[in-house]
């Protein structure tokens, strides 16, 4: 009787221990959904406002370009603009449709897959609009001339786009070479570094609660 006695209490408290491991695991899990959440907040709140910032320069460009339809410089200007802000509501909306694609309560190999989606979004969205700006800041900054104050700088000034388009096409050339050169295999900590620069704090954040859970959940 004692042994049977011995092993109900043995299985008793192993049953009690398991009951305590998949609650604090399902805590654990609410917790990192909330943590998450919280620490993509930021991300989602940035690209509602690039979303709202490209539905105004959509607004603006197409404005620009009918109003001036008849130059053929300042057609291409507005067009470029117009074209711009459409490029920042549809990369704004493939993040958020990353974010919101993400079940906080999904397995971790499941929640890595989703975050490794938002992040080659967020990198690819982020370094399209970005290097844009190589060469867009000459058609930006002469149709806010031409608006605000009726001055056409490609006409008073032309050898300006000439030397910074010349700069603009140097400068993204060599922003892709080194982008391609950081990736190489042998540099490692230059390609983490680089991708961990462009991706972001949010998603560092995100993907730093996940090792954390992921941790826990091997040992």
């Amino acid at each position: 009787m004692e042994l049977d006695e011995l092993k109900q209490a043995w299985q008793a408290l192993g049953d009690k221990l398991d009951r305590q491991h998949r609650m604090e695991r399902l805590r654990l899990r609410e917790e990192r959904g909330r943590r998450m959440r919280s620490g993509l907040r930021p991300l989602v709140w940035g690209q509602a406002l690039q979303m709202a910032a490209g539905v105004l320069l959509t607004i603006w460009g197409a404005a620009f370009w009918s109003a001036h339809a008849h130059s053929a410089h300042l057609l291409a200007f507005g067009l470029a603009l117009h074209l711009y802000g459409i490029a920042l509501v549809v990369c704004g909306a493939w993040v958020q449709s990353c974010v919101a694609g993400i079940d906080y309560t999904a397995p971790v190999l499941a929640l890595q897959r989703r975050l490794a989606a938002l992040r080659r979004a967020y990198v690819r969205g982020g370094l399209a609009v970005g290097l844009a700006w190589w060469l867009l800041w000459m058609p930006a900054l002469a149709a806010i001339l031409m608006s605000l104050f009726g001055v056409d700088l490609y006409r008073n000034a032309p050898s300006m786009f000439v030397y910074g388009g010349a700069v603009g096409v140097a400068g993204l050339l060599a922003s892709a070479w080194f982008l391609r050169w950081s990736r190489d295999p042998a540099r490692p900590r230059l390609r983490r570094a680089v991708d961990d620069g462009v991706a972001g704090a949010s998603v560092r954040r995100a993907e730093a609660v996940l090792e954390e859970i992921e941790r826990f959940e091997r040992e």
